[in-house]
């Protein structure tokens, strides 16, 4: 519970700053005291925090229920109505806003404690959930792409760029990053030999917002310094993924990912004909861990594409002239 970011929505002072210091003590941190609905939504909107804690009956145009529907509209944020009246008409107002729980007043320690957690476990499955179901949607559409360009001509269509070809994966980049809530996936292929390996971006995605490692300029990008150091090559080869935190490198390493915007990432390899052809970055800005089932995801996709390079390579080297 150590961390968990609460802000406390009551207008009655001495209630509010009793509760803060009953959350404080429970080891949670209380990031605001709003006294009114509008105070409520301006710091959901600058403090962000994990759970509220929402008085029903504010003094104010704005009730607590009115000011949880303006934050639900806009924020993913489990909301506990903190009430001394609760009638039945007042429920069934505050229902459409989908509340995580209700505390009536006067609250003791242990009801606000169980209430709290109940509610970030619920929000947590709920959001793992959907997180699958978006994962499961984009592996779908992964393996309709898959077929669907190579049904009928067997070639992958290739993204001419300055006279240079890359593979155009960017579709299935995109449905996984944005199901995965990542920043950046890019493609590299090994290059050099075995005694200075090095990896070129060959193709990217990044969120909108989020400035493209690779441009027009760019054709070729050696990235070796931030997955050849520490073993992590020989780690890919031998089809290992490479788990990266920002804040446990350092030298040429970091400042590659200091340039990306990358605090973590999951370096998976590809391999095509059981040999190593590249490998496959996922990274997200905020320092974080994935799941297994992101982590599995990840895998079938780096599978997939592996498949469609080897169609694709395959189908050039039988290819009249080569």
């Amino acid at each position: 519970m150590t961390g968990t970011r609460i802000l406390v929505v009551e207008d009655e002072q001495i209630v509010a700053e009793d509760l803060k210091m009953t959350l404080e003590e429970m080891e949670y941190q209380v990031v605001g005291i709003a006294n009114s609905g509008e105070k409520a939504v301006e710091l959901t909107n600058t403090e962000n925090p994990d759970l509220i804690l929402m008085d029903i009956m504010l003094a104010g145009d704005m009730d607590g229920i009115s000011a949880a529907s303006e934050i639900r509209a806009t924020h993913d944020i489990p909301v506990i109505y903190v009430t001394a009246f609760a009638d039945s008409t007042l429920l069934e107002r505050a229902k459409p806003t989908e509340p995580y729980g209700y505390i009536v007043k006067p609250f003791n320690e242990r009801e606000v404690q169980s209430n709290i957690e109940i509610a970030l476990f619920k929000h947590r499955m709920e959001h793992e959930i959907k997180k699958r179901d978006a994962i499961l949607l984009a592996l779908g559409f992964g393996v309709e792409w898959f077929l669907r360009q190579f049904s009928a001509s067997h070639l992958i269509t290739p993204k001419e760029v300055q006279e240079a070809w890359r593979y155009d994966f960017h579709p299935i980049f995109e449905q996984v990053g944005i199901a995965m809530d990542l920043d950046r996936v890019q493609m590299f292929k090994l290059t050099g030999g075995e005694d200075k390996p090095a990896l070129e971006l060959v193709d990217e995605w990044t969120m909108a917002g989020m400035p493209p490692f690779m441009t027009a300029e760019v054709e070729q990008v050696e990235a070796a310094p931030w997955i050849g150091q520490y073993g992590s090559v020989d780690d890919l080869q031998a089809g290992i993924p490479v788990f990266i935190q920002r804040k446990d490198t350092s030298g040429k390493e970091r400042e590659l990912l200091e340039k990306l915007d990358t605090n973590s990432a999951i370096v998976l390899p590809v391999f095509v004909q059981d040999c190593i052809w590249g490998a496959v970055v996922f990274s997200s800005s905020e320092e974080r861990e994935y799941l297994e089932e992101e982590a599995e995801a990840m895998k079938i996709t780096v599978n997939i594409i592996s498949g469609a390079i080897g169609l694709y390579e395959s189908a050039e080297a039988g290819s009249p002239g080569e």
